[in-house]
């Protein structure tokens, strides 16, 4: 009976190991993160979030936040840019925790990933305002649409997956005058759903 048990706990820490996958970035710090979109605005600036409600690894988690101009022409972007090591996604799905303390101004959310070359290697993106005040799990598979985010096929410039070195997380508003801000932690490759 001992045995069993003793199984049966080393198949649950194994199979929680695996649906966790591989740490690509714990977003405990800010060194080599910058701004991508946004970089220009001049209350754009990335921190690290000690929120409860937005760290779920860790300690802490790597936000960024904004204000868009009152005379602002159409929407605003605000981008984190996190670089990972060299990972292969064939196979894999893109696993990471999100949240924004605006969500409802937060409405815009993209995805996307860049090889050595800064070439585009997969994107999703929505205007449906799925962020949320508390951070919630993203796993998002190469070629399908996930978690109301849409694949982007015409963006995509090579379909070669297996070197993905930078990761930009986007978040837009329409709205003038305001702050709006995107955190993420807890960033992984986990295999394929």
């Amino acid at each position: 009976m001992r045995l069993l048990a003793l199984a049966a706990i080393c198949c649950l820490t194994v199979g929680s190991a695996h649906a966790q996958g591989e740490l690509l970035q714990p977003c405990e710090s800010l060194d080599g993160v910058s701004l991508g979109m946004g970089n220009n605005y001049d209350e754009s600036k990335l921190f690290l979030s000690h929120a409860a409600e937005h760290v779920t690894e860790g300690v802490a988690a790597i936000g960024a936040v904004t204000r868009s101009a009152e005379d602002a022409k159409g929407n605003v972007y605000l981008s984190i840019n996190l670089p990972i090591e060299p990972t292969d996604f064939t196979g894999r799905a893109l696993a990471f925790d999100v949240a924004s303390s605006t969500p409802e101004r937060s409405q815009a959310f993209y995805v996307r990933a860049y090889d050595e070359f800064g070439s585009m290697v997969m994107s999703w993106q929505s205007w449906s305002g799925e962020l949320t005040a508390e951070a919630q799990q993203f796993v998002l598979t190469p070629g399908t649409d996930a978690h109301g985010l849409a694949w982007e096929p015409n963006r995509v410039q090579t379909d070669d997956l297996s070197a993905v070195t930078r990761l930009e997380f986007i978040t837009g508003t329409g709205e003038k005058g305001v702050y709006f801000n995107v955190t993420v932690d807890n960033v992984r490759a986990v295999p394929a759903p």
